[in-house]
């Protein structure tokens, strides 16, 4: 039986008066890699928050499999979702194998620890993201591309059908900002719901099959990235101009 999509239907945020996400409905499913973009301040990473429960909303809801996920247990819901934030910090020298496992959390009993299966998953996820021979270092040690590298991990190891993800690509270097897209892509292609919130309008649209453009905490626009991404688009929400080449395919953006 196929699952339902996550969806959010009216959902609002605000705090202190001021509304930061404002009626914001749309699905997302499971086989998707959904782009979301804006200005700064236009309400991205609370909205990602909000997804993941790491904040409540003051209005609206967010349904997982028919459910409204502020009635998941933590652990249930971390088994269907994950998210990393926009930054990660380590403050202690963990082996770079210690918090990946991190992720294994939500499957693990009382007082129970790691299995050698769980150790597997993380070491294949440390591959996946090019940090294979890694385990033993002290995460402390490494650079600020490794480490965010070091946090996909374990969001991957985590093993959730919906991942969402702050601004990813931050840190990466020309080649992992690559790389990181086609593995995501890669996921979506392989069943999960990826979300991600991005700067880089290129990647966004090179790689996600549908763009979420945020502006003022409201959605300005929502589908593929050449009918979502009009000239006039990047006028009125970005202060941009832009066009896409003749087949369609390469975003140009310049001021």
């Amino acid at each position: 039986m196929q699952r339902e999509p996550l969806k959010t239907s009216g959902l609002s945020y605000g705090v202190n008066g001021k509304i930061i996400v404002d009626d914001v409905s749309f699905e997302i499913k499971r086989n998707e890699f959904l782009g979301i973009v804006g200005p700064n301040g236009a309400g991205k990473s609370t909205l990602l928050r909000l997804l993941a429960r790491i904040i409540n909303p003051t209005g609206g809801h967010i349904l997982l499999d028919g459910e409204d996920i502020s009635g998941y247990e933590a652990k249930e819901l971390y088994k269907k979702i994950s998210f990393l934030p926009q930054t990660s910090y380590f403050d202690f020298p963990l082996s770079v194998l210690e918090v990946v496992l991190t992720g294994r959390y939500p499957y693990l009993g009382t007082f129970e620890s790691e299995n050698t299966e769980d150790i597997k998953r993380a070491e294949d996820c440390l591959s996946l993201v090019d940090l294979e021979g890694f385990s033993r270092r002290k995460v402390t040690t490494l650079s600020g591309g490794e480490q965010q590298r070091v946090s996909i991990a374990r969001v991957l190891a985590q093993e959730t059908d919906f991942i969402f993800l702050d601004e990813p690509s931050s840190h990466l270097d020309i080649h992992h900002k690559f790389a990181l897209m086609e593995l995501l892509e890669s996921l979506a292609q392989e069943g999960k719901g990826v979300v991600a919130v991005l700067h880089d309008l290129d990647l966004a649209s090179k790689f996600c099959e549908r763009i979420l453009v945020l502006e003022n905490g409201r959605v300005a626009a929502l589908g593929e990235p050449s009918r979502v991404l009009s000239e006039k688009l990047l006028s009125s929400v970005f202060k941009v101009r832009g066009s896409w080449d003749p087949r369609g395919e390469n975003l140009l953006v310049f001021r």
